[in-house]
């Protein structure tokens, strides 16, 4: 009787130094589950940040989304899944790129790619989100994300946008990975490729937030709530470098009016002009009692 030979399971070490190329499907489904706690894992620090080190708020200036319809909520929920499979791809690429490197950690390999990689992300996503704002194209796609004019629910509101766009935003790391390491021939850091994400995520998350964050003129928060009020304005998501060569940055100003029913209630996040709204309906809907 002929014995048929098993080849041995590889161990998860093994799993883990090769790659998403030697994943079981369990090792997809719980890498999966991973990519989904680590958004809102970085959800959870981009809107508490403010609280945790106090800085100033920017006042809200534009109508702010108080309540999402079904389209937001499918919106955000359908995008926050299509993060795990991009996660996914952008691994795969990275183990399978000679340029990715995961030994010899160096300043070279480490530090220096992060900002070439954050400049060539907003060259392309600067023209990309230029192009969404085109009239014959804005109604389909960039509109949505629109509708919140004074945006506060950090990662949120940063992904409540049309898949279409979600999908161009996040493969746009992907494509400005494989220019950087492949074509351009720069040495990158595997932990420096996922830190490219990782504090991507954060800073795109605190443009969507109240909290008046800025580092020198690398980046400023103040640039994307521009945005959202003026939208043929400051483009760039992480940096307003490309809008300054571009022509179409425009300065925040502390000047511009404030509606102070516009604001938003500390505990619910509602704008206080919705709140007052909500406690008149409130208290029509309760019947008077009649006098004796």
């Amino acid at each position: 009787m002929n014995t048929t030979d098993f080849e041995e399971p590889i161990s998860w070490q093994e799993r883990l130094t090769e790659g998403p190329v030697e994943w079981t499907a369990l090792d997809n489904v719980l890498f999966s589950v991973l990519m989904v706690l680590a958004f809102e894992l970085l959800n959870h620090i981009s809107s508490n940040i403010g609280y945790w080190f106090r800085p100033n708020e920017i006042p809200v200036r534009g109508k702010h989304l108080d309540e999402f319809s079904q389209t937001d909520k499918v919106f955000v929920t359908l995008n926050k899944l299509c993060t795990a499979p991009f996660m996914y791809f952008y691994v795969r690429y990275a183990y399978a790129e000679p340029n990715v490197v995961m030994e010899s950690v160096s300043i070279q390999n480490m530090v220096l790619p992060i900002p070439v990689l954050f400049l060539v992300y907003d060259f392309f996503y600067t023209i990309l989100h230029w192009g969404l704002h085109i009239k014959s194209i804005y109604g389909y796609i960039h509109k949505h994300h629109h509708h919140q004019k004074a945006p506060s629910r950090a990662n949120v509101d940063a992904v409540n946008v049309h898949p279409v766009e979600y999908f161009l935003g996040e493969y746009n790391h992907l494509w400005t990975l494989h220019l950087v390491s492949h074509c351009l021939g720069v040495k990158v850091h595997g932990v420096a490729s996922i830190l490219f994400l990782a504090v991507g995520g954060l800073l795109a998350g605190l443009n969507h937030t109240r909290f008046d964050i800025s580092f020198g003129r690398l980046y400023d928060s103040k640039a994307h709530d521009v945005h959202h009020r003026i939208p043929q304005s400051n483009y760039g998501q992480y940096t307003m470098f490309w809008d300054n060569v571009f022509g179409s940055f425009r300065p925040y100003d502390p000047k511009d009016r404030i509606n102070p029913m516009a604001q938003l209630h500390p505990e619910t996040g509602k704008s206080l002009q919705y709140m007052e709204r909500i406690t008149n309906q409130r208290s029509s809907a309760i019947p008077s009692k009649k006098s004796d």
